[in-house]
């Protein structure tokens, strides 16, 4: 692992900065959902106005980078601290964004063909069944929207990656 990729916990796990929310203002929508890349800003294409479902994803990243380019956001999360890192960064930043605390198994609150991007960082590796998330995505999913989700290998979680990298023993 190099300087460059030491994403892992620290970086990602941090509220958006003003810069960064800025640049999404102006259209420049950089988020990530693996720890290692972005995602091609063609792959989210223009969300202007778009419902966007930012799925197990409270934390001050997706949420307000979709809001600040001009998304109607809604952040679903199971955890209020991650929930009010989304809501704190709206309020510095006035953003709109919509928190609902939730699991990601159960999007039954959602109507069907609402969200025109799902955006589901890497967060699949912690539960037990993944086939009731897809198949809710689905349903409230509309017809030509987008699902952009993340994926890991969960071993990355069993490596101290800071002590690895003094070491250079992995």
């Amino acid at each position: 692992m190099n300087k460059n990729t030491k994403i892992i916990g620290k970086t990602e796990n941090r509220p958006r900065s003003e810069e960064q929310i800025q640049q999404a203002k102006k259209g420049l929508i950089k988020i990530i959902l693996t720890p290692f890349k972005a995602v091609p800003e063609d792959w989210i294409g223009n969300v202007v106005n778009k419902n966007v479902l930012c799925l197990a994803s409270g934390g001050g990243q997706q949420g307000p980078i979709l809001a600040a380019a001009g998304a109607d956001v809604t952040v679903f999360d199971n955890s209020d601290k991650q929930l009010e890192q989304d809501e704190k960064v709206a309020l510095k930043y006035n953003l709109n964004i919509k928190t609902i605390k939730g699991n990601m198994q159960d999007l039954s609150m959602f109507s069907a063909n609402h969200f025109d991007l799902i955006i589901h960082p890497v967060s699949n590796c912690f539960i037990d069944d993944i086939k009731p998330v897809w198949r809710e995505a689905y349903r409230i999913l509309r017809e030509n929207g987008k699902l952009l989700s993340g994926f890991n290998n969960p071993i990355i979680y069993m490596i101290n990656w800071e002590k690895a990298d003094k070491t250079k023993n992995v």
